[in-house]
């Protein structure tokens, strides 16, 4: 989680992991050979929603060797003194509707854990309603940063670490200027007193002291409403004019380079728009070995937040 000042204001470490009364020890980091995301466990105790690209590589590489969830123990100090629980992914359910293309949704992964979680990891239902654009809670393992520096892990002295915020939604993906799908619900990370970095424009732009936009690593965490899962992190990626040819236009963003500055946008996934498909995965009998799909590539100008090793 990129945060808009200090980047220490929102880790989340010690041994109560709480965010504004929320309790996050059912947030997950989802690891495998390939790199890290996050995830959440769902009320069964054995499955960890996640996303799609976290668990099937749309560039098709077969090795997902060592796939597993780490919970962060009610003993935790901090990532250099342990406390963690790891637990390896005995399958993984990727939802049919991911092509490898953000812009057409569905971008959505269910992990079958080997083992139940641990009683003290909190479950999270799912959010049943579609868009809202009043304060939700967003979390994960990702990069920290600020707005003005992007996700950045060089300047950061805890990696690996929760982090979580606020933001809000501002619109859904199939927003005329956005060309998506409208399973993708989409947040802004403004600056305040920088009206330039009010991206689309919205009426009275969110605000916070703990306003955060997801980084590398947050791909697969929660975006949370009234407790219960509501989004998946997916991508960042910037609103640009038409007639600029830019990815990023200068402004809003306050950069051209994409990567959780002021002025970009966020995407999360759906829950709602996917929820007969999350729930049934949570009692699909447990097959002998990865059902993992074989995916086309459709390019598109959009980062997927897998945060490589």
């Amino acid at each position: 989680m990129v945060a808009a000042g200090d980047p220490n204001a929102n880790l989340i470490v010690g041994s109560d992991p709480f965010f504004g009364g929320l309790d996050l020890s059912g947030v997950v980091e989802v690891s495998s050979s390939h790199g890290s995301c996050s995830g959440a466990l769902l009320p069964d105790g054995l499955s960890i929603l996640t996303a799609g690209h976290c668990v099937a590589d749309a560039f098709g590489s077969p090795d997902y060797a060592n796939l597993q969830a780490r919970f962060t123990g009610p003993t935790n100090n901090g990532p250099s003194t342990g406390g963690y629980l790891y637990i390896a992914a005995s399958a993984a359910f990727v939802n049919p509707g991911w092509t490898g293309n953000a812009a057409l949704g569905g971008d959505l992964a269910v992990l079958r854990l080997s083992q139940t979680a641990p009683a003290y990891a909190a479950r999270y239902s799912l959010y049943s309603g579609m868009l809202i654009t009043t304060p939700i809670v967003m979390a994960g393992f990702g990069f920290g940063g600020t707005g003005l520096t992007g996700a950045d892990p060089t300047n950061y002295p805890i990696n690996g670490a929760l982090r979580a915020g606020t933001n809000e939604y501002v619109a859904d993906g199939s927003d005329p200027r956005i060309g998506m799908t409208s399973q993708s619900l989409i947040g802004q990370f403004y600056q305040a007193g920088n009206p330039s970095s009010n991206a689309l424009g919205v009426a009275n732009p969110y605000s916070a002291a703990d306003e955060v936009d997801i980084a590398p690593g947050d791909s697969g965490g929660p975006s949370f409403y009234n407790g219960q899962i509501i989004g998946v992190h997916d991508f960042i990626t910037c609103y640009s004019d038409p007639s600029n040819p830019s990815l990023c236009a200068v402004p809003p963003s306050i950069t051209t380079a994409e990567g959780s500055y002021f002025g970009q946008l966020f995407g999360d996934t759906s829950v709602a728009a996917n929820a007969s498909w999350i729930s049934a995965q949570e009692s699909v009998p447990e097959p002998a070995t990865f059902g993992m799909m074989c995916l086309g590539l459709v390019a598109i100008a959009h980062a997927t937040l897998r945060r490589a090793r």
